[in-house]
């Protein structure tokens, strides 16, 4: 007797979830609906039969993306993201762009109709063919379960989206899977685990080494350089693949021996920790004088990581070391906006490093180099501690002031609008370890809540978020979200009433035009969002409320997102802003005084 539609949607879903959860799956965030039924049903047999895969219900299809891709982010493995069909994987678009920019390893699974259904106007229906276009590694539409594809090609499958997602080039995968019906059938009953767990192919990958003879040239090209520096921008935590970060110490090393400065921003993983005592802290600040950034002037550039948050510092690369500039990246991901590298190198950068200090002399060719930018430092630091340390609340003082209170293992999701810029310009550096993460692959602000709150999922220790009142209410689902969720999670919210960052450009001046087009005041605030949806807010205007709001959260145990609503006044933030700046501009160049 041939099985019946509902056995064979059974054996075909359960075969491939069973695939990817014995190449190591542990996370599925699902969406609630009709079409998926057999994927959902397979997920909660193996879970039942003592898999090792956690299951995650989320409403909304796009937080349910964000929440997958923070898991992700923070796990550093491929996280399963299903839904039914039609418009629900749409949804899913926003965070599959971050994802594919910063190479964060999602599998995308979204049930589809039957080939008959399609194009006929039946409901619930679109075409799911390439849904996310370029922003998948890979696209696999696999056919309707039938009796006579019974054969390894489902295990085949979930190996070659697993090597896609996690591989060299880490990042989304899509697989669309059609089912007719009945989906679910209770004659059929569930298939036992171990039946699912079939054995799939494996893709082993070796690290990639490079040239000895290009080795020993990268190596005597340092050593020419002594006015060299070292920059580290964001880095995935993806891109450690759970290992050990071992970068940070390199880099330290690394700029013992060269007597370079390493300018890394807080995303980069070497702000806050063993590196922290060799990087220049208020790069963002000094460098926005052209007067200083000339007198700073490199002979070469060592670049690991993403773009830069800071443009004062991404210019100023782009003025002084084009042609002069190497970078590094494990996949080969080309991040120089300013042109100016002369050759991407596809390693580790950790190895590369440890393989280079094998080749370079003993002791810095020019010390000199690496004192002046110390000096410079310390002497923006000191003419911007009475600003950022006192006075009325703004964005800096509050960036600077998370991360100094966050304890030891905490972690950070800073929103990638005025937060990340003020985290990267005020935030001192600490040798204390402390993750700070924000989705710069395409720096948009929305999903930031729902992405802190995937981070927090698997992060073992407390978990912060700071972003500003437009990012919280766009991501307004992240508190139905949060509702469910166990770990406790604590978000910064500035409320400064708008879109404060367009005040720092041009358009900030337009007489008719900045409000309400650019700086976009809401009716409703995050206060009163937050409160209707049954959250506890502490709203802050001082520096005082807010270091006893962070004490309070701090000790908070129970689960949910516990929100601090800090007031700050936009015309006050934005004179505190180029008051800061012009600070670090004069104490930088009366540093510089008398050097060639």
């Amino acid at each position: 007797m041939s099985p019946s539609t509902a056995a064979l949607n059974r054996r075909h879903a359960g075969r491939l979830l069973g695939a990817l959860v014995a190449l190591g799956a542990r996370d599925a965030v699902l969406s609630p609906g009709s079409r998926n039924t057999p994927l959902v049903l397979a997920m909660e047999a193996l879970t039942r039969g003592g898999a090792d895969l956690t299951l995650t219900d989320v409403l909304d299809e796009r937080a349910a993306a964000f929440f997958a891709l923070g898991l992700a982010r923070r796990s550093g493995r491929p996280v399963i993201l299903s839904c039914t069909s039609g418009s629900a994987g749409a949804h899913y678009l926003p965070a599959l762009t971050e994802a594919s920019a910063s190479g964060v390893p999602l599998i995308v699974l979204t049930a589809d109709r039957p080939a008959e259904l399609l194009g006929v106007g039946a409901p619930q229906t679109l075409d799911q063919t390439r849904l996310f276009g370029p922003f998948v590694r890979m696209f696999l539409d696999l056919s309707e379960p039938a009796e006579d594809r019974d054969g390894p090609g489902l295990e085949h499958a979930a190996a070659r989206a697993w090597d896609a997602a996690s591989g060299a080039n880490p990042g989304p995968v899509h697989l669309n899977l059609p089912f007719r019906e009945p989906l679910w059938d209770p004659a059929v009953g569930a298939e036992d685990a171990p039946a699912l767990l079939r054995p799939p192919p494996r893709v082993l990958r070796g690290r990639p080494q490079l040239d000895p003879a290009a080795l020993e040239a990268l190596a005597a090209q340092l050593s020419a350089s002594p006015r060299g520096v070292i920059v580290v921008g964001p880095r995935e935590l993806a891109e450690r693949r759970g290992e050990p970060d071992t970068l940070p110490e390199a880099v330290a090393a690394l700029a013992a021996r060269l007597g370079w400065p390493v300018l890394a921003e807080p995303t980069s993983g070497l702000r806050f920790g063993p590196a922290a005592p060799f990087v220049v802290d208020h790069a963002d600040a000094v460098l926005r004088s052209e007067g200083v950034g000339d007198r700073l002037a490199p002979s070469f550039a060592l670049r690991l990581g993403q773009n830069l948050s800071s443009k004062a510092t991404s210019r100023w690369l782009g003025r002084h070391v084009g042609g002069k500039t190497t970078l590094v990246h494990p996949a080969g991901a080309w991040h120089d906006p300013e042109l100016a590298a002369e050759r991407l190198i596809v390693a580790d950068p950790a190895e590369l490093i440890r393989a280079l200090l094998a080749l370079l002399p003993s002791t810095p060719v020019e010390p000199a180099w690496g004192e002046r930018w110390r000096r410079v430092n310390a002497a923006a630091a000191a003419a911007l501690a009475p600003l950022v340390e006192s006075g009325p609340l703004w964005e800096g003082q509050l960036a600077r002031r998370v991360a100094e209170a966050a304890p030891n293992g905490a972690l950070i999701h800073v929103a990638s609008s005025m937060p990340i810029r003020d985290l990267d310009s005020f935030a001192l550096a600490r040798e204390a370890p402390l993750t700070a993460t924000a989705s710069r692959g395409v720096n948009g602000i929305d999903g930031t809540l729902c992405t802190a709150l995937g981070l927090a999922a698997r992060h073992d220790g407390a978990a912060w978020a700071i972003l500003g009142d437009l990012a919280t209410l766009h991501d307004a689902g992240a508190f139905v979200l949060a509702a469910n969720l166990s770990r406790p999670v604590t978000a910064v919210v500035i409320d400064n009433g708008g879109g404060n960052i367009f005040g720092f450009l041009p358009i900030g001046q337009h007489p008719t035009a900045f409000e309400p087009h650019f700086f976009t005041p809401q009716a409703l605030t995050p206060t009163t969002l937050a409160r209707g949806l049954g959250r506890l807010v502490a709203e802050v205007t001082d520096v005082d409320g807010l270091s006893a709001a962070l004490a309070s959260e701090s000790a908070r145990r129970d689960g949910g997102l516990g929100v601090i609503v800090a007031r700050v006044d936009r015309a006050t933030n934005l004179s505190q802003h180029r008051a800061c700046w012009a600070a670090a501009e004069a104490a930088a160049l009366a540093a510089l005084e008398g050097t060639p």
